[in-house]
């Protein structure tokens, strides 16, 4: 919630684990319609179900996820194969190899990046997306967009790593992802100009992982 508290009002908060009570206590101070959770504590219980008109919900098991996504266009249908990787490879293309901490986090940002819609950038810092940028015309534009939306609700980004979900066609998103504070980036390459930011990371010595794959939601 705290990534972005004013979407998160109003909305449906999904969690993957049990709610106990500190949790119920730190989501009921905002507004949201819908719960859904494995699972709630008795204590937790009470808390959320403390205001009228909210609907708590149980998830069970999660069914097996279709191979083919569709998207209805004039006069046809878009046909997208399910995205279910996260990366094939992992090549250290910049000018450092990645600490621990940016690998854990690289590995975080590229899977939240795989589930926003492109063009698609996530900034993340110790495993919170603190910054997203999806749907734009362009990929500098998204970067904007989440540059801002993490200065909106003053996150830090000093030290925080970048993901895009295609690679960068020319060195700016590298670049202002730089003057931002970014330490390092996760992208699949594949560019005819991959080399332009790769130089940037080498110089500034700013970790960059190339994986292959590309994450395309439309």
């Amino acid at each position: 919630m705290a990534g972005d508290p004013e979407s998160a009002f109003g909305g449906v908060l999904i969690c993957n684990a049990t709610i106990d009570k500190a949790t119920a206590e730190a989501i009921n101070e905002i507004f949201f319609e819908v719960m859904i959770a494995p699972a709630f504590d008795e204590d937790a219980l009470e808390i959320l179900k403390s205001k009228k008109n909210r609907i708590l919900l149980k998830n069970k098991q999660s069914a097996e996820l279709p191979k083919q996504m569709f998207r209805s266009l004039l006069n046809g249908v878009l046909v997208q194969g399910t995205d279910e990787g996260n990366f094939t490879e992992w090549k250290e293309m910049g000018g450092r190899d990645c600490t621990a901490e940016e690998k854990a986090d690289l590995e975080f940002a590229n899977l939240v990046c795989k589930h926003l819609k492109s063009n698609a950038i996530a900034l993340i810092k110790n495993k919170q997306l603190v910054g997203k940028g999806c749907g734009q015309t362009s990929r500098i534009d998204s970067l904007r967009q989440a540059v801002e939306k993490a200065k909106q609700f003053n996150f830090d980004l000093n030290g925080a790593v970048m993901a895009s979900d295609a690679f960068f066609p020319f060195n700016d998103c590298v670049k202002l992802g730089h003057e931002a504070g970014i330490s390092a980036f996760i992208q699949p390459g594949g560019s005819i100009r991959d080399k332009d930011s790769i130089e940037y990371c080498v110089e500034n010595k700013l970790a960059m992982v190339i994986t292959g794959m590309r994450h395309f939601k439309h």
